[in-house]
């Protein structure tokens, strides 16, 4: 068990979407070997005695240590890597138990070289070359714990908004093409048909871990939908609140919530006209235009108000919602969360102290979901960013300890309770290649009260 200066001993824990298994032989060097990740830096970026690498060094070990790994994006027997059953792979490399949990099987023809790719060059049919021996196409998650696994549980969820076979095999029309394409010339990432058959899923992990309250902790894995609007993922969190109700032990809740603003399933012009029709605020934008003698002097504060809401909700997920004027739906599924309670009256820690948190800055999360100046600090980025744009807080710890009654109370207990939680970006964004396309995080957990001030 190991033990920081500040909180004693620590139960560490981890969570990061490795984007579908790509390189999932670069991260196990990475995590096991120092030397190995000093050669992936880009040396031009960060040479060698640069405060940056030392950085970097700083959270590939802090990500290296941790005692929980909750993993999203994982294969087995899939060509993009390599066959492998990644989580396995990693396991063994790291010296760790593991559960997996299955979500979707990959049947697209064209990821099983049936079919050749829209874009394929001349004179290359096929965008994959399939190995039929060791092809099974299994997409999931995974629970990587230092500590023997006691129980795992595993189903789909009912709450399913997006089919990805029947869905995924619309043809795609002039709005789906212009957002493609789109997406291509700005940010440099592609979008392409994506068949499986399955679903999101409910994956808990009961670990043993001594000196924690009851001496078990309950890991809920969680990798919500993206292909859909907002309130369908706070209607999957519902669902999974629902399921672990009366844990009487620690929880955490972690993984890829897909907590973006926007649905990113293939569009057509036909949504594009019902979802306006069925958004209230687009009426009032409408009306603001069209009927000055209505709205009188309001009509600057319409005109303004999506470049105003816009700036609000700005990498800020946990801004407030005002409805009509200035909404922000994905604020939805985190209250759900803050104002969930167990059966035994505990709750979520949504508690934020600067000295608690790993940069010193205080609000909601900020001690399990490091915060900047405004909002939270990204965890997923397209492959060409523009500035802040095409950033997202998408990943999320949730903890539960017990012994908290009010998710804000700062005079209650802090045993088990989140620290220093840590979006490692510089460990991955300043490789010559980076390892994923999401940001791994990582919070400290102390078994016992720590000594730390509390603030007044």
């Amino acid at each position: 068990m190991q033990s920081t200066p500040a909180l004693g001993p620590v139960l560490r824990v981890a969570t990061w979407n490795i984007e579908k298994s790509l390189n999932i032989n670069q991260v196990a060097k990475a995590l096991t070997s120092p030397a190995a990740y000093t050669s992936m830096i880009n040396e031009k970026r960060a040479p060698a005695g640069s405060h940056l690498r030392e950085e970097m060094l700083r959270q590939r070990q802090r990500l290296a240590s941790a005692d929980i790994v909750f993993l999203q994006e994982m294969d087995i027997g899939v060509n993009r890597s390599g066959y492998v059953d990644t989580a396995r792979t990693l396991a063994h490399a790291m010296g760790m138990n593991y559960a997996y949990a299955p979500q979707a099987l990959e049947v697209d023809p064209v990821l099983l070289g049936q079919e050749p790719r829209p874009d394929s060059p001349a004179g290359k049919p096929k965008y994959h070359s399939v190995d039929p021996a060791q092809y099974k196409g299994v997409f999931g998650s995974a629970i990587l714990s230092r500590y023997p696994i006691v129980k795992v549980e595993a189903f789909q969820l009912k709450t399913q908004p997006y089919d990805w076979y029947k869905d995924e095999q619309k043809r795609a029309d002039i709005a789906e093409h212009g957002r493609r394409v789109g997406s291509a010339l700005v940010f440099d990432n592609e979008i392409t048909r994506e068949l499986k058959v399955g679903g999101r899923n409910y994956f808990r992990v009961d670990v043993a871990v001594p000196g924690t309250p009851g001496g078990v902790v309950s890991l809920i894995n969680n990798h919500l939908e993206i292909k859909t609007l907002p309130k369908h993922r706070e209607a999957q969190m519902v669902e999974i609140l629902g399921y672990i109700k009366n844990i009487p032990h620690p929880v955490i809740m972690a993984g890829d919530h897909n907590s973006a603003p926007n649905d990113v399933s293939p569009t057509s012009v036909e949504r594009v006209i019902w979802r306006q029709i069925d958004t209230p605020a687009s009426f009032v934008s409408t009306a603001s235009n069209v009927s000055g003698l209505v709205w009188g002097t309001m009509i600057p504060l319409y005109r303004e108000r999506g470049a105003l809401n816009a700036l609000k909700n700005f990498q800020s997920p946990l801004a407030p919602n005002v409805p009509i004027i200035f909404p922000n739906h994905v604020v939805g599924l985190f209250n759900r969360v803050k104002e969930f309670r167990f059966e035994d009256g505990s709750t979520f820690d949504f508690r934020g102290d600067r000295e608690r948190s790993i940069n010193q800055r205080k609000g909601l999360l900020a001690n399990s979901n490091d915060r900047r100046l405004k909002g939270q600090v990204t965890s997923f980025s397209v492959r060409r960013p523009i500035g802040p744009l095409g950033r997202y807080r998408l990943d999320w710890f949730f903890v539960k300890s017990s012994l908290l009654q009010d998710p804000r109370d700062k005079k209650g207990p802090y045993q088990f309770a989140p620290h220093y939680g840590e979006t490692l970006a510089v460990f991955n964004e300043h490789l010559s290649k980076p390892l994923s396309d999401h940001r791994p995080l990582v919070m400290d957990l102390p078994l016992n009260e720590p000594a730390l001030e509390q603030e007044g």
